[in-house]
């Protein structure tokens, strides 16, 4: 080289970029294609894939919840779990500190989203640990015996979404710090053949392909994102997405429909399975564990069972008993002496109408015995016990029996609304019609004097409360059986459940304000077959009765969609049960005793003037709009999707991640041929080095400046000096030595394809030393002010 052939010195090392001769004239390209970052690209595809595979297993809650309303919440918890992920691994944050962090967010984020009104400052408080250990409690307690589907609250909720929580923090561990391929899949593979062993039968085959497919897809992304990267030998290098994505979907494509059309074919896919996982408190239809445990199974499992049919003189509810004892865990019946059922059993009350009813056994099994209030006689007496204080008749020699035949007269109680208000409720007899469990919730009791504040006698006390749950709470059968104290307070804060849960929390409530209650069992009329009344397991019902000095127990109904015969003067609520399934042309019974105004038809919602004597004489001053299931509103729980979370959560991801969206942008602008690609990476590594005190100098070449770095920072004296000698190869001798034809104009060629590949290997290595030499502070800092 002659001394005329020199370079002169560059400028600033940090910007310089030496003049190089002329390259032969050649047409300017229409548009120059920027350099793709090939990681990043591939990292954003294993990302994406790994998230629909997580939405794949969330979409499989469908089999244990029976609506949606769960999916906008799961699709946030795996956007945002999986987002964030990403964004620590940008920010460099080692694995030991990155799992913790991400836990941590995710734990957050379930809470605020369920508990969001126990939070203080968007923080969680004592009472939301507290919230969640009664949920937990409660889905502890029934989850031995719950039968899917289940409402999605109570507690379930919360355990679904901890489980897609957990899903997202292996998962991507496993992916991007263990460098996992399949073995990512494995902890939602878990959960979703967890969740199939206890849902129910509903789109059985099309979740598992799409679980198929997705998985097959993140897949192939995984091992793409960790395979190491070959220059193509012939041809122009496509890009990540357009080599991934067609392998991904065609090989999932195919192997969910060769899975959806061999797996149902396979023999035996049909046949029942070898261990029953669902339910397990199940058992025959004649399986009967107590009046009120085995309610929900009547309701669910026996909905279109015929129990027993009964020929009486009008309808009515049919009682098994009424439970007294109330222990904190569940209602029950004490300790009784029985005795013989000859005789005249009870008093009939005064102003009651006798009923005459035969009862003959179909599926009922157990051992009590189903009749009208209030027991006179029954006939045959043999076998038979009676407890006057729970109403209960009992055959003490084997169970009830199919064809069982019952003869019995009852004293159908009437009562006046005056002598309600003006009745008391002193004199019960036992406390045990007021006891309470020492630890039952204080907030319970709490609750009932506000919702009842302002009435000043038992009968407004006890209206008032009904007409509270009725036109404030849903009717659901998804909620699991259960009737404690956590049951109780679970049901008041999601406000959904059915009978059992209607009727136990309104006898308790009613003893926090020192007013006599129990909780009776039993079935509503049945459906009226022209001669009598056909009694189904949906029938099955729960119910409360409160004491009142002179007159005994009288029912109401507090649960939305059942109304009792023969209490609407008082109740203000007409008969009404479950009739689905009823031919509407069947024949119907005639009224015992027709009323005036029984021309109108019970309509959705029910209004009553205090002031009109031809209407029930309710007590002004008492909430009289009763609003049934049919425009009911929805529950109050608190639990409605957060949009204004989904928006803080946007708005906070486009903080995170716009520094580095800007910085893409610079680089695919800047980088438009093999020049500027390493000139551009080489200016990120100085960047880099200055936060560790690597200055850049004007009068050193970049070969000096990398002698200089290495001697102040060590660590990165090998990559350093790679990417200085590369920069000067592009800069002063472009295409030196390139034995690969000359790509496409404005392209790099296959050489300088893989040039570039390797200075971004030494770029990052060199970020990389970089980042672990100084604080998280001054590398949050870098994330968000450097150049790129």
């Amino acid at each position: 080289m002659t001394m005329t052939d020199a370079p002169t010195r560059p400028g600033p090392a940090s910007d310089w970029r030496p003049q190089a001769a002329p390259p032969p004239p050649r047409a300017a390209p229409p548009t120059a294609r920027p350099i793709v970052d090939p990681l990043l690209s591939r990292e954003l595809i294993a990302v994406a894939a790994l998230t629909t595979f997580t939405i794949a297993v969330a979409i499989g809650y469908t089999r244990v919840f029976a609506g949606w309303q769960f999916l906008d919440d799961f699709l946030v918890l795996a956007v945002v779990g999986h987002g964030a992920g990403f964004v620590l691994r940008r920010l460099r944050v080692p694995g030991w500190l990155a799992v913790p962090v991400l836990t941590a967010a995710l734990v957050w984020l379930v809470g605020f989203v369920y508990y969001r009104d126990s939070y203080s400052l968007l923080l969680p408080t004592g009472e939301t640990l507290d919230l969640f250990q009664a949920e937990i409690d409660l889905v502890r307690s029934q989850f031995r015996g719950a039968v899917a589907p289940v409402i999605y609250a109570g507690g379930w909720d919360v355990l679904a979404a901890i489980g897609i929580g957990l899903t997202i923090v292996l998962s991507d561990t496993f992916a991007f710090r263990a460098f996992a391929r399949a073995e990512a899949l494995v902890p939602g593979g878990v959960l979703f053949v967890f969740i199939a062993a206890l849902g129910y039968e509903r789109s059985r085959i099309s979740l598992t392909l799409l679980l198929i497919a997705s998985g097959v897809i993140a897949t192939v992304a995984l091992r793409a994102f960790h395979s190491p990267r070959r220059p193509t030998a012939i041809g122009r290098e496509r890009s990540p997405s357009r080599l991934i994505l067609p392998a991904a979907i065609g090989t999932a494509a195919l192997v969910a429909i060769t899975a959806g059309y061999v797996g149902p074919r396979l023999p035996g896919a049909d046949s029942a399975p070898i261990y029953e996982t669902r339910g397990g408190n199940g058992g025959s239809v004649t399986n009967v564990v107590s009046p009120l445990v085995d309610i929900r199974s009547r309701l669910t499992n026996r909905s279109n069972t015929e129990l027993f049919v009964v020929e009486a003189d009008f309808e009515s509810y049919w009682r098994l008993s009424a439970l007294p004892r109330f222990d904190g865990t569940r209602w029950g019946l004490p300790e009784r002496s029985l005795t013989g059922a000859g005789g005249t059993l009870s008093d009939a009350r005064a102003g009651s109408d006798p009923l005459r009813q035969t009862i003959r056994i179909s599926n009922l099994g157990d051992k009590f015995v189903p009749t009208a209030a209030d027991l006179i006689t029954v006939t045959p007496q043999d076998e038979l016990r009676w407890n006057e204080d729970s109403s209960t008749l009992l055959k003490i020699e084997g169970e009830l029996e199919p064809g069982d035949t019952f003869e019995v007269v009852s004293a159908a109680p009437r009562f006046d609304v005056a002598q309600l208000q003006a009745a008391g409720s002193s004199g019960v007899g036992d406390p045990i019609y007021l006891e309470l469990p020492e630890n039952f919730p204080p907030s319970v009791g709490r609750l009932a004097a506000e919702v009842t504040d302002g009435a000043t006698t038992s009968y407004e006390i006890a209206l008032t409360l009904q007409n509270w749950f009725r036109s404030e709470f849903d009717y659901s059968l998804e909620v699991q059986a259960g009737h404690s104290s956590n049951a109780i307070e679970g049901f008041l804060r999601d406000r959904v459940g059915y009978c059992e849960q209607f009727s136990g929390t309104y006898a308790a409530m009613m003893r926090t304000l020192g007013i006599p209650a129990r909780v009776a069992v039993g079935f509503t009329p049945g459906n009226f077959n022209g001669t009598g009344y056909s009694v189904l397991g949906k029938n099955a019902h729960a119910w409360p009765e409160v004491w009142f000095s002179g007159l005994g127990w009288v029912p109401f109904e507090p649960t939305p969609g059942r109304g009792a015969p023969g209490s609407e003067n008082y109740t203000n609520v007409a008969p009404e049960q479950d009739v689905s399934g009823v031919d509407p042309d069947a024949p119907r019974p005639e009224p015992a005793q027709p009323e005036e105004n029984s021309d109108t038809a019970p309509t959705s919602t029910i209004a009553v003037d205090a002031n009109d004597t031809d209407g029930p004489n309710i007590p002004a001053g008492v909430d009289q709009t009763v609003t049934t299931d049919d425009d009911a509103p929805p529950p109050a729980t608190g639990r409605s999707f957060p949009w204004r979370v989904v928006v803080l959560a946007i708005a906070a991801l486009a903080v995170l991640v716009g520094p580095a969206l800007v910085r893409r942008w610079r680089r695919r602008k800047e980088a438009t041929d093999e020049s500027g690609a390493v000139a551009m990476l080489w200016r990120r590594s100085i960047d880099a080095l200055a936060e560790v005190g690597v200055r850049a100098r004007s009068s050193l070449t970049p070969a000096e400046h990398a002698s200089a770095a290495a001697a102040k920072f060590p660590i990165i004296a090998r990559p350093i000096s790679s990417l200085a000698e590369a920069l000067t190869t592009v800069t002063y001798a472009p295409g030196d030595g390139d034995d690969v034809a000359p790509s496409t104009i404005g392209q790099p060629n296959q050489r300088g394809r893989l040039r570039i590949d390797e200075c971004e290997h030494w770029c990052r290595q060199i970020e990389r030393a970089v980042g672990e030499s100084i604080s998280p502070l001054r590398r949050i800092r870098r994330y968000f002010t450097r150049f790129g």
